[in-house]
C-alpha cells in the first residue's frame, strides 16, 4: 500500500476554525476519525492531516479546504449577539456550533446586502431606534399601520403558511432581510442582525408557521430596540426574567393581535377557547395566550397549560421535490436574490459572485431572475 497523503496545513488557521466553530476538541476528533492527541499534534505542527481528514475536518467545520492552506486566519467579524433565555428559564447556555454557523452566514450575506443596497442607490430602510421604556402598545400600533395588513385580510388567509409568506412580504416590504434557516428543535427560534442598509432577521424552520410568524415579529421588536439576539428555543414559564425579551415578546403579541381584533372575545378559560382565537387570526398558542393575558381575558395559568410540543411541525411531508435554487430561495426570502439579480444586471458584481453568495448553480440563476422580478 502507498502512504498516506499529507497536507500542509496552517495550525493557525486550524485553531481558528475551531475556536469560531464552537465544537470541541473531542466531539471534532471522533467526527474526523482521529484521537485528540492526533488533533493537537496537527495544532502544534508534530503531525499533519491527511486528505481524507482535512476534507472531513473542512467538512465538519464548515468551512472550504483552501481555508486551511492560507498562510494566516481570514478576518471575520465577531459574533456578537446576545444570546437571550426565555423568561424563568435557567441562564448559561452558549451558542451551538449550528446557530454559530448560521449566523456566519447570515452575517456574510448581510454585509454583502449592505454594500449592494448602496451600490444600487436603495432608500436606507426607516427603522428609527426605540427605546424599551416606550410603551408596546403605541409601538406596535405604529408598525401594524406601516406593513399595511388589515384585521380582515389576517383573518381571511386560507392557511398558516400562507399567514408566514404574507407578513415576510410585509416586513421586506420595509427594507428588512428575513431568513429561514433550518436550525434544528435544539437551536435558537430566531435571530436579529442591525446594519442601517439592511437590517436582518432570521427565523428557524423546525418550528410550525405560526411560531415562525411569531418569531419573526419578536425578532423584529430586537431590531427597532438595537438589541441583536439569538433568541431561545423554550417557553416562557413565568413573568419573571430578561426586560428585553418580555419587551419584545409583548410587541410581537400586540401587533399580531389589534385589541378590535379581540373585542368580539371574552374570558378565555381553557385550551379549546384558546385554540380557537389563535387558529382564527393564525397565531400562535403563545402569541394569543400572551395578548388575552395583557388584554385582561386570560391568566397566566392558562399560559402555562400550553403544550411544550404545541410549536413543534408535524412530522412527515413538506420541501420534497424542490431543486437547490428553489431551496435558496425560500431560505434566503425575495428581498436578498432580487438585490443579487439587480446587482448582476447593473454590473455591480458578476454573475459568478451572485452565484458563490447565494449558493446556487449557474442554471438556476435565469429561473431566480425570473421570479425576482
Amino acid at each position: 500500500m502507498g502512504t498516506k497523503s499529507e497536507v500542509e496545513i496552517t495550525p493557525a488557521v486550524l485553531k481558528w476554525a475551531i475556536d469560531s466553530s464552537g465544537y470541541s476538541h473531542a466531539d471534532l476528533a471522533v467526527a474526523v476519525g482521529v484521537d485528540e492527541a492526533t488533533l493537537a499534534d496537527w495544532l502544534s505542527k508534530k503531525q499533519k492531516p491527511g486528505t481524507t481528514q482535512l476534507r472531513r475536518l473542512a467538512s465538519k467545520l464548515h468551512r472550504q479546504v483552501a481555508v486551511f492552506l492560507l498562510p494566516r486566519p481570514p478576518k471575520e467579524q465577531a459574533l456578537w449577539v446576545q444570546f437571550r433565555h426565555p423568561l424563568g428559564a435557567e441562564r448559561g447556555r452558549a451558542l451551538t456550533p449550528d446557530e454559530r454557523r448560521f449566523l456566519r452566514r447570515a452575517k456574510r450575506l448581510q454585509s454583502a446586502e449592505s454594500w449592494l443596497a448602496q451600490a444600487l442607490e436603495r432608500e436606507r430602510p426607516d427603522i428609527t431606534p426605540v427605546l424599551l421604556s416606550a410603551r408596546v402598545e403605541d409601538v406596535a400600533r405604529l408598525w401594524r399601520e406601516r406593513l399595511a395588513v388589515p384585521v380582515e385580510s389576517q383573518a381571511g388567509w386560507r392557511s398558516a403558511s400562507t399567514a408566514f409568506d404574507a407578513w415576510r412580504a410585509a416586513v421586506e416590504s420595509i427594507g428588512v432581510t428575513v431568513f429561514q434557516f433550518s436550525m434544528g428543535t435544539e437551536a435558537c427560534r430566531g435571530f436579529s442582525l442591525w446594519d442601517e442598509w439592511a437590517p436582518t432577521i432570521a427565523v428557524n424552520t423546525a418550528w410550525t408557521d405560526e411560531a415562525r410568524i411569531f418569531s419573526l415579529f419578536h425578532e423584529l421588536g430586537h431590531l427597532l430596540t438595537r438589541t441583536d439576539s439569538a433568541c431561545a428555543a423554550a417557553p416562557i414559564v413565568s413573568r419573571a426574567g430578561d426586560s428585553t425579551e418580555r419587551w419584545c415578546e409583548e410587541f410581537a403579541a400586540t401587533l399580531l393581535l389589534p385589541a378590535q381584533a379581540l373585542s368580539h372575545v371574552g374570558r378565555v378559560g381553557n385550551m379549546t377557547e384558546l385554540v380557537a382565537v389563535a387558529r382564527r387570526l393564525r397565531v400562535s398558542l403563545r402569541a394569543a395566550a400572551i395578548r388575552l393575558i395583557e388584554l385582561g381575558k386570560a391568566t397566566w395559568s392558562l399560559y402555562e397549560s400550553i403544550p411544550p410540543v404545541s410549536d413543534e411541525k408535524r412530522k412527515g411531508g413538506g420541501g420534497a421535490g424542490r431543486n437547490r435554487g428553489e431551496i435558496r430561495e425560500d431560505e434566503f426570502g425575495h428581498r436578498t436574490t432580487e438585490l443579487f439579480v439587480s446587482a448582476v444586471d447593473r454590473d455591480i458584481i458578476s454573475r459568478s459572485q451572485a452565484l458563490d453568495y447565494l449558493d446556487i448553480p449557474s442554471s438556476e440563476f435565469e429561473r431566480l431572475t425570473a421570479s425576482s422580478v
